[in-house]
């Protein structure tokens, strides 16, 4: 059991910059961006980020695994950057709903029904008219989405963690393989626990990385994503 564990926690400790390489592009814009960069906020959002990856990890083990995908020693490469090329839109649409905000493109001009739904709770702004843009807009679910869309990525230490956690022999305990590889790689993230202390210190950064994100989702959406696909 011990070597059970070490084994898992060293293959995402010497991996975790790998995945930091995904993640980072989108998490650093979204944490200096948000509203009320308070250093609770900011652990909580990374926290959700990281759960929302990690359920994403079991989703693609049980899939794959189902599948019959990880009876052999490789993972088709055509179907892996397909999937990478779904988590560039996925992820890019998330984003840019959250930095166009639901306002956007749906205006229209103040009315009865509209001065209804301003006085609600579930939406503020005053040309509001899409509720559930509304929630979705939401720090949390954009945390959550992201880290679903990045977990869709199949790197290398992903994939070996997987097969390794089902054909290492180990049965129903491979589970918990895959949980100490990716606890592995959480040290990697540490730093970004500190973004409310620069954030207040430089705001700035909060304007630079606002537009950052919205030009990171049309790069995802159209450039790593659909014209990958079609050209």
């Amino acid at each position: 059991m011990n070597n059970f564990i070490i084994e898992s926690l060293l293959l995402g400790l010497s991996t975790g910059t790998y995945c930091t390489m995904y993640c980072a592009p989108v998490l650093i814009p979204f944490l200096f961006g948000h509203e009320n960069p308070a250093f609770k906020k900011n652990t909580t959002l990374l926290s959700v980020f990281l759960a929302g990856r990690f359920l994403m990890y079991l989703v693609l083990g049980a899939a794959l695994g189902c599948a019959g995908l990880l009876a052999s020693n490789f993972f088709d490469p055509v179907l892996a950057r397909y999937l990478s090329y779904a988590a560039y839109i996925f992820c890019g649409t998330v984003l840019l709903i959250s930095s166009l905000g639901p306002r956007f493109p749906w205006k229209k001009n103040i009315t009865e029904d509209s001065e209804k739904l301003q006085n609600t709770k579930s939406c503020k702004t005053k040309n509001c008219m899409v509720k559930i843009l509304t929630a979705i807009q939401k720090d949390w679910f954009t945390a959550l989405m992201s880290g679903f869309a990045t977990g869709l990525h199949i790197c290398p230490p992903l994939w070996a963690a997987i097969a390794r956690s089902i054909f290492g022999g180990y049965g129903i305990p491979g589970l918990f393989y895959l949980m100490f590889f990716y606890a592995g790689t959480l040290p990697f993230f540490i730093p970004l626990l500190f973004v409310p202390f620069i954030s207040r210190a430089l705001s700035i950064l909060k304007r630079i990385a606002q537009i950052t994100q919205l030009l990171l989702a049309v790069y995802f959406i159209v450039f790593a994503g659909i014209m990958q696909i079609f050209f």
